[in-house]
């Protein structure tokens, strides 16, 4: 930008600096808004009560999981809390639990603690493709995901 500035007349130059830094500072006080997605969940989606690892060497994880119509995720299970947000589509869950199976479907917009140490299989039922923002929080004791087929 110097060399710019060298070749404009004195008065041209500050304007353009001034323009220059009023967007910068027009930027700066813009408002900030927030949409809670999920406040202080203390359970997983199973009303199970979760805590953190116990470590020295905490570990977080994130990755967006792409199915496609028809796509598995795998029987499954996690070590560690994970939070998950259905950013396209509806994902069906299906959990393993004492006396029987449990399926729950997740939609666009939608924040979830995943159940853990509970094998579940993911699956996208519809015709369009399901995207989730996926946060493992571990150790390097603990698997985020442990496949069981």
């Amino acid at each position: 930008m110097v060399p710019l500035l060298r070749s404009l007349s004195f008065p041209a130059a500050i304007l353009l600096v001034a323009g220059v830094l009023s967007g910068c500072q027009a930027a700066t006080n813009a408002p900030v808004s927030a949409e809670v997605l999920m406040d202080k969940a203390g359970q997983t989606i199973l009303l199970e009560d979760f805590s953190y690892p116990d470590t020295n060497e905490p570990q977080v994880t994130s990755s967006i999981v792409t199915l496609e119509p028809g796509a598995e995720t795998g029987l499954h299970f996690h070590e560690a809390p994970m939070y998950a947000y259905i950013l396209e589509g509806t994902l069906e869950v299906t959990y393993q639990r004492e006396g029987g199976e449990e399926t729950n479907s997740y939609h666009r917009g939608e924040a979830i603690m995943e159940g853990l140490d509970t094998p579940h299989n993911g699956r996208n039922a519809t015709n369009s493709v399901v995207r989730v923002l996926v946060v493992n929080m571990g150790s390097p004791d603990l698997e985020n995901t442990v496949m069981l087929n």
